[in-house]
């Protein structure tokens, strides 16, 4: 019984002369020449500075080529990127240009090799949307969600820095552009100052930004009230006219984060009483009116919020 299995197996030397005689049929038929279109990669290179493309252009063409089998594999798997040169555009509108392959036919040939042989590509016609570059300053804004613990608050206005930068695009969009906005950012329970590098939103794919990020800050703190009493100034008061007020100074309550809090005296705000306002309205009293106060206070309120007052003859 084993004599005649290994009378029925096949020997080593057929396999490896089988393989020998593929490998020497496979070379002759990849040294014949033949023809077969190969799709390459382009990009568009001498754009005018000027000049934006405002849409796709197409991004690949399909060149019918002729060379060895060899070759064609090679060049099938690692193709080299085609590019045309935009210094050919013709116009054929105001926006809409266009390349004559034809007339870029030597070029895409030395791109290629001349190992290679051109018998035709596909696209004849290459259409491109340009439009006029310009740039604008445009302001940045942020889109915040904040919420604080107990006590704590802003003591100013959210700083973005930069607050605004320079976008190129096209006319027809830059010059329509009033705002750009900030990826929202929300934050809970804040006890300590708000420091974070933010992304401006992308609003287009031909639209670009000289600034991509920015910092946004806030300063946070914990606040207290407190109160002091303040002289106020009556204004539109004629010459001929001499009053006297009930009482003389008003009571102001603010809050303001402790850091600040020795910073706040009597002089830190300016109160107003309007004389023209009371007569306007045939009111027999004056309104008290803060009209500066520093940025790190808050909820001022004035107590009382009717001044009384009599002329003098």
């Amino acid at each position: 019984m084993q004599k005649e299995k290994n009378q029925h197996k096949i020997p080593k030397s057929f396999f490896v002369a089988l393989t020998v005689a593929l490998f020497f049929w496979l070379l002759t038929k990849l040294s014949k020449e033949y023809q077969a279109v190969i799709t390459f990669p382009i990009e568009y290179v001498n754009i005018p500075q000027d000049k934006l493309l405002e849409s796709s252009p197409l991004e690949r063409i399909d060149i019918q080529i002729r060379a060895s089998g060899f070759r064609l594999f090679v060049k099938s798997i690692f193709k080299n990127t085609i590019q045309l040169d935009a210094k050919k555009l013709q116009r054929k509108s105001n926006t809409t240009y266009y390349l004559l392959i034809e007339n870029q036919k030597i070029d895409i040939q030395n791109q290629i090799s001349n190992n290679f042989l051109i018998n035709g590509i596909a696209q004849d016609t290459i259409f491109l949307n340009l439009g006029q570059l310009t740039s604008k300053k445009i302001p940045i804004q942020g889109v915040f969600d904040f919420s604080f613990k107990l006590g704590y608050h802003l003591t100013n206005s959210i700083v973005i820095s930069p607050d605004s930068t320079l976008v190129s695009g096209p006319k027809s969009q830059i010059d329509t552009l009033q705002k750009l906005y900030l990826n929202k950012l929300v934050l809970k329970d804040i006890s300590k100052s708000v420091n974070q590098t933010l992304k401006i939103n992308e609003i287009s794919d031909v639209i670009k930004f000289n600034t991509k990020e920015v910092t946004v800050f806030g300063e946070v703190d914990r606040f207290t009230e407190g109160n002091l009493e303040s002289p106020f100034e009556i204004i539109n008061l004629p010459d001929s006219v001499s009053v006297t007020t009930f009482p003389k100074v008003v009571k102001v309550f603010y809050q303001v984060g402790l850091t600040n809090f020795s910073k706040v005296n009597a002089t830190s705000f300016k109160i107003i009483c309007d004389y023209n306002n009371s007569l306007s309205n045939n009111l027999n009293y004056l309104i008290p009116k803060v009209i500066t106060k520093p940025d790190f206070v808050t909820s001022v309120k004035l107590n009382p919020n009717k001044i009384e007052y009599l002329i003098q003859k």
